[in-house]
């Protein structure tokens, strides 16, 4: 009898450790399975790396010869952040882009920002990204002040941020109020900003794998759900820095102030953009810019890498309408943007940016709102308040009072406003 007992019990707890090791078992094999595929995954993708390069930089076959193909920036898969969609379309994030130099997309970042931040109507908190490593912008916010520039051995904020280095709350932190508006605060940019893209571009192509520096309880999290391989999708760092809780509730209204070429760092702002924004001089060349941007552009929304991005239109600056040129680039622009179907139009021509020595200004004598007097120089100064106050309605920033006067969007050059 009691050796019946002793069965009984001996088997009833053989079979309560059989129940509580299964489901560990298959935990554990599970986890086995996924580290496993991990590492399979990263071999494939060494392994792979160099004809992923040279796929994506590799010419077509024509009937009249080699011809380049659609670039770098398309090369699949493209795989954004969780929640992309929703993100992207909740920031108020704006990129300044012409992919050619001298058209004004600094003078206007800065200024617009100093609008918004220092006008009584705004008062709104503006981050400034520099995002040209010759760091044209930072000088313009910091004219008298050397300290933004990076010490030796050290890289420069906005090198930190694109390369994915940068936690969230860091990166308020490092970002540099300008003396004249605490409330307009600048990622700064230097030179070490090439090399930066140069090396995030290499690394990208050839699927170079970061150092994880998850913590223990975030892998083995990411473990047991699956996601422990992380591809190297470099385009979206900006996005998921830009897009965190902690920067989106610093500011009111984010401003990138993108260099004339597709860097790495413009194609990570148009990537993390909610809206864009193309500043283009009223001559041949410019206008030709203007829509062999958008052309790049709408390939990259059909590639997927910034579907979501919205238009705010086309910008003049320099304007004098009194010229003949003036007339004839704007209706080339219009014909060209309408024959593409573009979701692209021009800004209200009350916004236009006019030619005047006292706005446009080299970036070593600082933001020129700041030193603009209304009464002696009314018409840039209104100028760049109804552009700001154009940009905070389409990108969706309340003014912090009523206006007196009212900006009527509908006051064009017979052109097609900006629309989705």
């Amino acid at each position: 009898m009691t050796g019946e007992i002793s069965s009984h019990i001996f088997q009833r707890s053989a079979d309560n450790i059989v129940i509580w090791t299964l489901p560990i078992i298959g935990a554990v094999l599970w986890a086995i399975i996924k580290l496993i595929g991990a590492q399979l995954l990263r071999l494939r993708d060494f392994w792979t790396s160099r004809t992923r390069a040279l796929t994506a930089v590799a010419r077509k076959s024509t009937p009249n010869g080699p011809q380049e193909g659609s670039g770098v920036w398309t090369l699949s898969p493209v795989t954004p952040p969780e929640n992309y969609k929703t993100s992207v379309q909740n920031a108020r994030i704006l990129s300044i882009v012409n992919l050619k130099g001298g058209v004004g997309k600094t003078t206007i970042a800065a200024n617009v920002a100093a609008h918004l931040g220092n006008h009584p109507s705004w008062r709104k908190r503006v981050l400034l990204v520099d995002l040209d490593y010759q760091g044209s912008l930072s000088s313009m916010a910091f004219p008298d002040d050397i300290s933004w520039i990076p010490t030796a051995g050290t890289d420069s904020i906005v090198t930190r941020a694109i390369s994915g280095d940068l936690e969230p709350n860091l990166f308020v932190a490092a970002c540099k109020e300008i003396r004249q508006e605490p409330r307009v605060r600048v990622a700064t940019a230097y030179y070490d900003l090439a090399q930066a893209e140069n090396r995030l571009l290499i690394e990208w192509l050839l699927n170079v794998h970061r150092t994880d520096d998850r913590s223990w309880g975030r892998w083995i999290s990411d473990l047991f759900i699956g996601k422990i391989y992380q591809a190297n999708e470099m385009r979206f760092n900006l996005a998921r820095l830009l897009h965190s809780q902690s920067v989106q509730d610093a500011f009111d209204l984010i401003i990138i102030d993108c260099p004339p070429r597709l860097t790495a760092g413009t194609i990570q702002a148009l990537c993390a953009s909610s809206h864009v924004l193309i500043p283009t001089i009223l001559d041949k060349p410019s206008g030709e810019s203007v829509v062999s941007f958008c052309d790049q552009l709408e390939i990259m929304r059909k590639a997927g890498l910034c579907p979501f991005i919205r238009h705010i239109g086309v910008v003049a600056t320099r304007y004098d309408d009194k010229l003949n040129v003036t007339g004839e680039t704007i209706k080339e622009i219009r014909d060209d943007l309408q024959a593409r179907k573009f979701r692209c139009g021009f800004v209200p021509q009350m916004t236009f940016i006019p030619n005047t020595v006292r706005l446009v200004r080299r970036a070593d004598e600082g933001i020129a709102y700041f030193s603009l007097a209304p009464d002696a120089s009314p018409y840039p100064k209104r100028a760049i308040g109804k552009l700001a106050r154009h940009i905070a309605n389409q990108v969706g920033v309340p003014p912090a009072q009523p206006f007196d006067d009212e900006l009527d969007d509908n006051q064009q050059l017979s052109l097609p406003v900006a629309a989705e």
